[in-house]
């Protein structure tokens, strides 16, 4: 699927983004672009003022994408407060060993590991790794919270809640029960167990810590979201004859959104991550962004179960792209080997419409391309906006060039 010179091309790029993104402070006035006007406007801005979390280099924070373990210990413990000099001082003077087999001392978020390890907010995996770029699933994130805080409960029965799931005698269990007594977590949705966290969940939790401490109170006590009725859109009229494709397995998205879709959409999913191309009968294929992104390994794992995702995100601005199998080899025993197999079918005005973080974004394709293995110049940042780029090895059952569908976004739709 993906030459070690373009993988190696790809992945420069990514890391680079990522890099800048977590290291940058950009300031903007009263939040960032993609949360003013959402449930998390406050939140975010509440900790961009405290400079403990900074939006990414293009001025988006991202509230629906997931997060990795280290972004996650770096907003709870800079927000907490207590571990600043302790963060400085192995920032100057890095013991010579690390704590973890898959950490190095020269890394950015190495004094973070450091810091956290010695307060007991860390311990790691029973195999020695910290897994630093493993999504945070809800419980850990939890768990850490509530542990850098000081806020762990002892109950082992565990508590109910409407927007958050338990289970008595689980390690977690004390955690979980604390977030629900001290009024943790957002009045809306419902946080899964085992699913990956958001940035918009995490960050909403550790203001409301946060605001705990500060206003000296057993609880926190602001407002919850507003629940707005949702618009009804024009379902689309071009009836589906080819065969349906739908992703399955379990992905390394945040799966605690069960969006039940309230508005009358024929392509509305309930997916946190997926996109339907009606044109060629795929819909509801599941699009996983990969846990580990930085090998040809990790970026391939996606394809097992569905479509794959790198850089930028819907609504987010920047290229966004989707990429998929479009050959069958004999290794490979995927459902979804050929699911790109026909996407140069697709034509100018097509619609694609891509499920993400409760929304649905509408695409229409402008144009599409082939280009060599090697080339990377479709994926630069030139300015021009937001651009779905659907992504294949070409001609099939080859990996000399590859095939691109351009498209560009024309609707969003609110689904809950």
């Amino acid at each position: 699927m993906f030459p070690s010179e373009l993988l190696r091309r790809l992945i420069v790029s990514m890391v680079l983004v990522t890099a800048a993104s977590m290291v940058s402070h950009v300031v903007t006035a009263a939040g960032f672009l993609d949360t003013v006007g959402t449930d998390y406007q406050d939140s975010f801005a509440y900790l961009q003022e405290r400079n403990v979390i900074s939006g990414y280099t293009d001025g988006y924070a991202r509230p629906g994408a997931p997060l990795n373990r280290v972004e996650a210990l770096k907003i709870i413990l800079e927000a907490e407060g207590s571990f600043d000099s302790r963060i400085s001082f192995y920032k100057q003077k890095m013991p010579p060993l690390g704590l973890f087999f898959d950490t190095k001392q020269t890394d950015w978020y190495a004094p973070y590991i450091e810091a956290g390890f010695e307060k007991g907010v860390i311990t790691g995996y029973p195999d020695g790794s910290f897994r630093p770029g493993q999504l945070l699933h809800m419980e850990e994130a939890v768990t850490m919270l509530m542990r850098t805080f000081g806020e762990q409960g002892t109950e082992k029965k565990a508590e109910l809640s409407l927007y958050i799931e338990n289970q008595p005698n689980e390690w977690y269990t004390s955690s979980i029960n604390a977030a629900v007594v001290r009024n943790v977590v957002m009045h809306k949705g419902k946080l899964k167990l085992g699913s990956a966290i958001t940035r918009g969940q995490f960050v909403d939790m550790v203001y409301r810590l946060h605001s705990i401490r500060t206003n000296d109170e057993f609880v926190y006590s602001g407002p919850e979201p507003i629940l707005i009725a949702q618009r009804t859109a024009v379902p689309v009229q071009r009836t589906v004859q080819q065969q349906v494709y739908t992703g399955g397995g379990s992905t390394s998205q945040p799966q605690n959104v069960s969006i039940a879709p309230k508005i009358n959409h024929p392509y509305a999913s309930e997916k946190y991550f997926s996109v339907s191309m009606p044109s060629l009968g795929i819909v509801d294929l599941s699009i996983t962004h990969p846990t580990d992104a930085l090998t040809k390994d990790g970026v391939l794992d996606p394809l097992d179960l569905g479509v794959g995702h790198l850089f930028s995100y819907p609504g987010g601005g920047g290229k966004i792209m989707i990429y998929g199998h479009s050959s069958g080899y004999p290794w490979d025993v995927s459902e979804y080997t050929k699911i790109f197999r026909r996407v140069n079918e697709l034509q100018t005005g097509d619609k694609i419409y891509v499920t993400y973080a409760g929304k649905l974004y509408v695409y229409e394709v402008t144009h599409e391309q082939t280009i060599l293995a090697k080339d990377t110049a479709p994926f630069n940042d030139d300015g021009s906006g937001e651009e779905l780029i659907l992504y294949t090895c070409w001609p099939v059952d080859s990996v000399s060039q590859r095939y691109l569908v351009h498209a560009v976004p024309v609707e969003t739709i609110a689904l809950r």
